[in-house]
């Protein structure tokens, strides 16, 4: 299993928090590659709007958080000298996939905590946005939502308990299945929301769809400002902890507003 970790970060961007600057990105890019063949095997940096988005790969190593911590500061400090100062703190989403899978990142631009958390409850306890809850076997027996309080929702016998929940403010962080974790999400505003796409997972072609439908404006990465709540569909293949994409999945003629 590869360990795959997205984390994001208002750091600061220009005019207004609309974009981050390419330099920032770029000292991002530098700091994981030098961790390249050592702490993390691969690494890829964008932005999202105003944040900065690292995503990389690695095994389980507790000074992950330490060299989070160290692009954080190294990224901050340089922004600092542009005049450019972030407001929210750092979100981080973390999933483990097999060589050969694959996981979609997604990023959020404009929007507030918890987006995901009604966008998960769609895809893994709705069967009529996922008919695969229904054929699929290994999908038919259920799920398990985690929220940022702790509580615990099997599905689909307590689909209409999570609901709930969720609506009264609490936010899903995982979901599980009967053989893994197949998707994280993030906290705080903007958050990531990692998925996987391999056995056990539903098809990407719904969840693209699910998230299209969700209030969050699909767009492609280039046209993530938040001007108004936008979501970016990133899909990785995973092989021997290599990221093989990104594929821009939301930079389709399908997700163009007629």
């Amino acid at each position: 299993m590869t360990a795959v970790t997205v984390v994001t970060a208002d750091i600061g961007g220009f005019p207004a928090g609309m974009k981050a600057h390419p330099l920032v990105i770029e000292r991002a890019a530098q700091v994981l590659k030098k961790e390249h063949g050592g702490l993390i095997v691969d690494s890829f940096v964008t932005r999202v709007g105003g944040r900065l988005a690292c995503i990389f790969t690695h095994q389980d190593d507790p000074r992950i958080a330490d060299l989070v911590d160290r692009v954080m500061v190294e990224c901050r400090t340089l922004a600092t000298g542009f005049g450019l100062v972030g407001h929210g703190e750092a979100g981080r989403a973390d999933l483990s996939v097999e060589s050969g899978e694959g996981v979609l990142v997604f990023l959020s631009s404009g929007a507030g905590g918890g987006a995901w958390s009604e966008v998960l409850a769609r895809i893994f306890a709705d069967p009529y946005t996922t008919p695969a809850l229904v054929d699929d076997p290994l999908l038919h027996r259920g799920f398990a939502f985690t929220c940022s309080d702790g509580g615990v929702y099997p599905t689909p016998s307590g689909a209409y308990d999570l609901l709930q929940h969720i609506r009264g403010g609490a936010s899903v962080v995982k979901v599980e299945g009967p053989e893994k974790t197949v998707a994280t999400a993030g906290t705080g505003a903007d958050p990531a929301l990692l998925l996987g796409t391999g056995r056990g997972c539903p098809p990407v072609a719904g969840v693209l769809a699910a998230v299209a439908a969700s209030g969050l404006m699909p767009v492609s990465l280039c046209d993530a400002v938040p001007v108004c709540t936008k979501a970016v569909c990133l899909g990785f293949g995973v092989h021997d902890g290599m990221l093989i994409g990104p594929a821009d999945l939301f930079d389709d003629p399908a997700f163009t507003p007629r």
